[in-house]
């Protein structure tokens, strides 16, 4: 067993998992480059279910995943073992610092030999923000002498953050990819709530580029009462019940067209919406129907004369549109919303012509809840507050052995040395 902790006791064995974490990441970053049919989602799904399921299935391609596991492990030990072996030894230092004066030997060569008294040369040294202790003849002082705890402090940061991952990569539910179509209510996927999608904010510049998006959303209890109203955003999430909703994305979806239809006899008309699941409407007080029959974005024609949709985009939206007359069918042919001048749709009493699209607005959400997401914050903080104190600050030490009105003194640091000695 001392064997076992001697190994784990080891700065040397840090190097080498360091190095090692290293490489076998970055061999998995290119694995993840160039298979992101296998790793695209990874992301987005709860890790350790993931890999003991997909990564199983192409153990050809993750076994990496599975060896960093392996090391990262063997770093979290390594990290605690050397925390627990060397932590006591420094808080009792902290605790009787009298102890460090047996770390330098006072006298020979080192330092400088001064004219000074002891008490003169404590209080130089108070005055340099040192804090001094004496025994007898000899004195140790010490500045920042809280700075050997930092890094250990650091060590906790690096254990937490680990098992802040280790419980997210078993808990926790993560889901991509819920569309709400703008004005809808669907049941979230977890936390027994519902979520209306009020409106879909989209903001461009000058230059029609766009600037910012995201969704004005209300959480709903089951007896539709509000939970909470929030706009979320990419970089804005709405939280509730433990759970994080991030918008991913938005768009449009032709939800129907608009046309003007007006009746000479009748002497009506007005703007009438086809939806895309009814097909078709009523010219009110009349026995017309409109009915569209075809729908194309970008409206084309190949050589056999047969029209198609050159792209996805409404460049040249047009309909193929019937009129029944009491149920039969009386006139049809296309008509057209940007070059109403091709409508080939003609009628002695009906007048159709293509008004609007009429377009549904829906946006696409990140629904995820990470319960070690505070764990893995509060611990990045200490982690990055230990490594900038550990830059920005340094531990200086003085020692002093006195005799016949002289002291040898040692410093750590080089420019105290002046400071002491002049007059």
């Amino acid at each position: 067993m001392r064997r076992l902790w001697d190994f784990f006791n080891s700065l040397k064995l840090t190097v080498y998992l360091v190095l090692a974490i290293t490489a076998v990441a970055m061999y998995g970053s290119f694995v993840i480059y160039f298979h992101p049919q296998i790793f695209g989602d990874m992301d987005m799904n709860i890790f350790f279910p993931f890999l003991f399921t997909t990564g199983i299935g192409h153990l050809s391609l993750s076994w990496w995943l599975f060896l960093l596991i392996f090391l990262v492990l063997l770093f979290g030990i390594n990290t605690s073992v050397c925390t627990i072996e060397r932590l006591p030894k420094v808080v009792k230092k902290y605790r009787e610092p009298l102890s460090n004066l047996r770390e330098v030997e006072a006298g020979g060569e080192k330092g400088i030999l001064i004219e000074i008294s002891d008490a003169e040369l404590s209080a130089r040294l108070a005055r340099g923000g040192y804090r001094v202790f004496a025994q007898d003849n000899l004195l140790f002082a010490e500045k920042n002498r809280w700075l050997p705890f930092i890094p250990y402090v650091v060590h906790i940061g690096v254990v937490l953050v680990l098992v802040a991952h280790l419980i997210s990569a078993v808990s926790g539910y993560r889901h991509g990819g819920v569309r709400i179509n703008e004005g809808r209510t669907i049941k979230a996927p977890e936390g027994n709530y519902y979520l209306r999608l009020n409106k879909v904010r989209v903001d461009y510049r000058a230059d029609g580029s766009l600037k910012d998006y995201g969704s004005d959303i209300t959480a709903l209890r089951g007896d539709g009462s509000v939970i909470k109203h929030a706009v979320a955003g990419a970089n804005r999430p709405m939280f509730v019940r433990g759970g994080a909703i991030y918008q991913r994305d938005f768009g449009q979806d032709l939800n129907g067209i608009v046309i003007r239809a007006s009746v000479k006899s009748g002497k009506t008309g007005g703007y009438l919406k086809i939806p895309k699941t009814a097909g078709y409407a009523e010219i009110p007080g009349t026995p017309y129907r409109v009915r569209v029959d075809g729908f194309v974005s970008d409206f084309a024609v190949d050589e056999s004369g047969a029209p198609y949709s050159q792209s996805d985009e409404f460049a040249n939206p047009a309909a193929m549109i019937t009129l029944l007359n009491n149920g039969k069918p009386e006139s049809s042919g296309w008509i057209f919303l940007k070059m109403p001048q091709n409508d080939t749709f003609h009628n002695s009493d009906v007048d159709v012509k293509f008004a609007d699209l009429d377009m549904l607005s829906y946006s696409v959400f990140d629904i995820n809840r990470d319960p070690s997401a505070l764990l893995a914050l509060i611990a990045s903080c200490v982690v990055m507050f230990g490594s900038i104190v550990t830059l920005y600050f340094r531990r200086e030490r003085a020692w002093a052995a006195f005799s016949g009105g002289k002291a040898q003194v040692v410093c750590t640091d080089d420019g105290m040395y002046d400071k002491l000695s002049s007059r």
